[in-house]
């Protein structure tokens, strides 16, 4: 309801650009007019990114990206991909944005260390939780609230809290097993995102929701997210609903928007979550993430109830979503091909004894055909494919071809991990499955963005690759693939899965999005 009403201001502010680029031609001199065309010429010509090479109207009105993220659904991405291909590897894709398309250009984009890069206003609007550590715009602020999360997402914490993933990747295996009794097909994706949404409440709060055990994966409360995937852009590029919806009374806000009422209760929930967790000192084990937030040296206003079920929702959609999303990707390419599977599954009997167990990460992690398929996993299907925008309190010099570009002070740069790891310069032949090249060049690693890098990389990344190690091992020592007969077994087959339907992107909606109608992959256990 409130979408169509916000898409029709759009197309009145488009038609509104595209009026004045005609006054250009038109002999009316009205100061309307004349203060019209001054500003897009200055923006275009004058302003400090103007020597920077890209199409004029993205230039002079973000409403050009804005067709192409609400309207056309999360299709700007490959319309930058089209500038890269006119225009070279740095273009100016808005008024006030570059994006790079060269992986040698990671670290400078995304540095380590000391160096100081903010994150832009319009990235944190597109997440919806404009005070979660994600979303902040400040480094410093980032930094703070970033320390006060890391000892919970460290490796030795990942390592101590092992038993909660191994022991809900056997709750996963469990459900396959009950798929495999009554025939009936098996939502892999969805099953994913109800193990990882499992580990990561429990992480958060101590306790998990329960996912894995419900019939249907609680399929109501994933869609309810993926909705909300869906409104990103129209709250990046409309900067005043945001805050209009937060500001209204919680009924008025399903009346809007009834797609996200699941969403809203998980909001309420999680606050009266972390008032439990206020009240109690006594429950505070030293395990759960927010016990560990609110006795740290966060300020008082850091620690308030509505800042941290923020904190809660960035934590909890970034950890059920994009593990999940890769998980089920890697599933669908080793049962798409066959060869690489067999060497998989040669490399994990070899490693792990009892095929019917979950085994441990020490067993797991330094298996070298295992660790090449979950990279080319997380290059090939990458979760997060928003834009991870930076600015920087000190003038950038991006060097190629033999030019030298200055990206000024309050600019934003940017790159993403579909465009970068796709790069067929640095990953020839870039959309097919290969896990070797990872065992041929190591090196690869540098060009990885899946996690994004630097001072920002993902909080979680230690708890990600737990899970997939776990999970890719626990699933392929098991099953194999169905050959027709039905005489081996366990098997796995997929069932009326199509990669540039249900697994590819198709667009960018904060995170990877499939075709609209996907049923995600599917497969019949045997």
């Amino acid at each position: 309801m409130i979408s169509h009403l916000v898409i029709s201001l759009i197309t009145e502010d488009i038609n509104r650009v595209l009026g004045m680029l005609n006054s250009l031609a038109a002999p009316r001199t009205s100061l309307l007019h004349i203060i019209n065309v001054t500003q897009l010429t200055n923006t275009v010509t004058f302003h400090p990114l103007a020597k920077f090479p890209g199409p004029k109207l993205a230039a002079m009105t973000m409403w050009y990206q804005g067709y192409y993220d609400i309207w056309r659904r999360g299709q700007y991405i490959w319309e930058v991909i089209k500038m890269h291909e006119k225009y070279g590897p740095i273009v100016r894709i808005s008024p006030h944005e570059v994006h790079i398309l060269d992986p040698s250009a990671i670290d400078l984009v995304y540095p380590s260390g000391n160096k100081k890069r903010d994150k832009s206003k319009y990235h944190g609007r597109s997440l919806m939780m404009p005070n979660s550590m994600t979303a902040t715009t400040s480094h410093d602020l980032h930094r703070s609230r970033r320390g006060a999360a890391n000892p919970y997402f460290s490796m030795s914490s990942v390592r101590r809290l092992e038993p909660i993933t191994r022991e809900t990747v056997k709750m996963l295996l469990h459900r396959f097993d009950e798929f495999a009794k009554t025939g009936k097909v098996m939502p892999v994706t969805l099953a994913c995102k109800a193990m990882t949404a499992s580990i990561i409440t429990k992480y958060c709060f101590g306790e998990s929701g329960g996912f894995l055990e419900l019939e249907d994966f609680n399929r109501t409360y994933f869609d309810t997210f993926e909705n909300a995937f869906g409104v990103g852009h129209l709250m990046a590029h409309v900067s005043w609903l945001g805050g209009l919806m937060m500001s209204l009374p919680p009924k008025l806000q399903e009346f809007l928007t009834p797609g996200l009422i699941t969403m809203y209760n998980m909001r309420r929930q999680w606050k009266r979550q972390i008032d439990e967790i206020k009240k109690d000192d006594k429950a505070d084990n030293g395990q759960t993430v927010f016990h560990g937030l609110l006795k740290s040296n966060l300020p008082p206003a850091e620690k308030a109830t509505d800042r941290l079920q923020m904190e809660a929702q960035n934590l909890v959609v970034a950890g059920q979503d994009t593990t999940a999303t890769t998980l089920a990707a890697i599933i669908y390419e080793l049962l798409a091909n066959p060869d690489k599977l067999a060497k998989l599954n040669q490399e994990l009997a070899s490693a792990i004894p009892d095929p019917n167990s979950v085994p441990t990460s020490a067993q797991v992690e330094k298996l070298p055909y295992l660790t090449a398929v979950i990279q080319e996993g997380l290059r090939v299907h990458p979760a997060a494919t928003l834009r991870a925008q930076r600015l920087s309190p000190e003038p950038v010099i991006y060097e190629v071809n033999g030019k030298v570009w200055e990206i000024p002070v309050g600019a934003t740069f940017s790159m993403d991990a579909h465009t970068t790891q796709m790069h067929p310069d640095y990953f020839p032949d870039p959309y097919t499955f290969n896990p070797e090249r990872w065992i041929e060049d190591p090196r690869l690693d540098r060009y990885m963005i899946a996690f994004s890098k630097g001072t920002r990389v993902c909080l979680g990344i230690n708890l990600a690759y737990q899970e997939l190690y776990l999970v890719i091992a626990a699933i392929f020592r098991k099953y194999d693939l169905y050959d027709g007969t039905g005489k081996k077994g366990p098997t796995l087959e997929l069932y009326e899965t199509e990669r540039k339907r249900d697994v590819d992107m198709v667009a960018d909606m904060i995170v990877t999005a499939p075709a609209q109608g996907s049923k995600g992959v599917r497969l019949l256990v045997r």
